[in-house]
């Protein structure tokens, strides 16, 4: 596969509009309008199936001709805003036994707004005796945050065997974004016989931005089987609807190949959002038919929920616990710079060059204080570090920079990746009068091989259908060992943070001898 395919593949991904599927699942039945306008604008063709009404007996007709007790009462609606419910928001909402049909029971609504239009879902009710373990509260224990690596496993653990007993799945991956977009799953519950993806990587292009942006706008996210014919969506006047929040949305072609190449049938997911960002994903997957009620995806996508309390929780203390004694190392370090400025004999730059080098786990460094540069430990020559200085200045704004392959960034860096493949760099700038000065700290890590596990050859996340002459996803998801040079080990969270910490303390220190500089000199 040509890297001209695979980006071509790519594009045709983003540029696939999802939200604009104009189809749904056949789980449910679709409703939908124009913000502000309680008609029925599109309606989905198998209504005649699930309402016993024909679709041109619905376009253009009120919601309540429908559904006359539509909204049910809410404590919090005036009954005198009978118009409410088409107003915008953020959330959807959710009516259990909103009506009974002929066909199907039962039936939950799910009500979504945006600025332009609505829509309401309607699915198959939850049977009697289901409805006291889907309504009920998520255990106290998912709540107690995990400190140690050792309590993050187990939770991670108890988290996906808590999802597969909840949902029925065969396997429950919890899948992590790493910072290059790719994916891994870093925990995993299946059954016995089940292909195990656990610490396989997934390329960034399985999952494309368009689809990454509508997990950020919903919580869950079902496709019951790959084989059902999608239902397509009849509009008033040829107009398309949004489906942006729609749980029923149709899938895209590429992926229902995407999951039959993984040899999957039905699946569920649910993002884990934290901070605004898409921080992963609970995926499931089964290799039948399986079909979650609305209340049960509801359930499980609290569950994630509330799991990200548990990542946001460990990742601060993590980080805490790993610069908490960072202090006393940056206080140390800073007496050690001043003091080497007058050691003649060489002693106080050794203890400096070791305190150093620790303080990010770094095996060489270097000092560049207006020009001049001094170095430690394992570095690359004075030409190269000077051309490392230029390239920063000139293409690089934020005062602190880290990569673990610095020879993808800096092409030049590839002669030395064995002694340099990593660096962080601090720059800390100030003025004595007029005069701009800047202090500058370099640190690199040498070449160290990485050995990645992938789900599949990531060269072949596209391939070309010799008959059709179209792209398709990958065929195979069969671990695959890519082994990887010029990248360093990877600088954790707690070395940029103490660098950071560093550079500000640097700052605060050059400020306190400009101030007392001044103090002396002045009359």
């Amino acid at each position: 596969m040509s890297k001209l395919s695979l980006q071509g593949f790519v594009d045709e991904c983003e540029r696939e509009q999802l939200h604009h599927a104009q189809a749904i699942q056949p789980f449910g039945v679709l409703l939908g309008g124009y913000a502000g306008d309680p008609c029925i604008r599109y309606v989905s063709a198998n209504v005649t199936d699930w309402l016993q009404v024909a679709p041109d007996a619905v376009l253009g007709q009120p919601l309540t001709a429908l559904i006359p007790d539509f909204p049910p009462e809410h404590p919090d609606v005036s009954p005198n805003r009978a118009d409410v419910w088409m107003n915008t928001a953020p959330d959807k909402t959710l009516y259990p036994y909103l009506l009974n049909s002929v066909t199907h029971g039962g039936l939950d609504g799910l009500l979504s707004c945006t600025d332009t239009h609505w829509l309401l879902e309607l699915e198959q009710s939850l049977p009697f005796n289901q409805r006291h373990d889907a309504y009920r509260p998520i255990p106290h224990r998912f709540y107690r945050m995990p400190y140690s690596e050792d309590e993050w496993q187990r939770h991670c653990q108890l988290l996906t065997d808590e999802l597969r007993t909840i949902s029925g799945f065969d396997r429950v991956m919890l899948y992590r974004f790493r910072g290059d977009d790719c994916g891994e799953v870093i925990n995993e519950s299946s059954i016995p016989e089940a292909l195990s993806y656990s610490g396989l990587r997934f390329p960034a292009s399985d999952i494309p931005r368009i689809a990454r942006s509508l997990y950020l706008k919903n919580r869950h996210r079902q496709i019951s089987d790959v084989n059902a014919v999608p239902v397509p969506i009849l509009g008033q006047n040829g107009g398309i609807t949004d489906l942006t929040l729609s749980d029923l949305r149709a899938v895209s072609p590429v992926h229902l190949q995407y999951l039959r190449n993984m040899e999957v049938t039905a699946s569920a997911s649910f993002p884990l959002v934290l901070s605004g960002r898409l921080w992963g994903l609970l995926a499931c997957h089964h290799n039948s038919p399986r079909l979650l009620p609305l209340p049960v995806r509801e359930r499980c996508a609290d569950l994630a929920q509330v799991f990200t309390l548990a990542i946001a929780g460990y990742q601060n203390s993590r980080r805490l616990f790993e610069v908490s004694g960072s202090d006393h190392e940056i206080a140390q370090l800073l007496d050690l710079l001043h003091g080497a400025e007058s050691d003649h004999g060489g002693a106080m730059r050794t203890l400096l060059s070791k305190s150093l080098l620790a303080l990010v786990n770094a095996d060489g460094a270097a000092l560049v204080d207006n020009g001049s540069i001094t170095t430690f430990g394992l570095t690359p020559d004075v030409a190269a570090i000077q051309a490392q200085l230029d390239w920063l200045t000139a293409e690089i704004t934020d005062p602190v920079f880290v990569t673990d392959s610095l020879p993808q960034v800096f092409p030049p860096a590839a002669a030395y990746a064995e002694r340099a493949s990593g660096l962080l760099a601090i720059r800390a700038n100030y003025f004595i009068g007029k005069q701009r000065c800047e202090r500058v700290f370099l640190w690199w890590r040498p070449e160290q091989p990485q050995v990645v596990y992938w789900a599949g050859d990531p060269r072949k996340s596209t391939i070309l259908e010799s008959q059709s002459q179209t792209l398709s996803p990958r065929s195979s998801f069969a671990s695959w060992v890519e082994t990887t040079a010029g990248h360093c080990e990877p600088w954790r969270d707690s070395d940029l943070l103490r660098a950071k910490k560093f550079r500000n303390l640097v700052l605060r220190a050059i400020n306190a001898d400009l101030l007392h500089e001044s103090r002396r000199w002045d009359p």
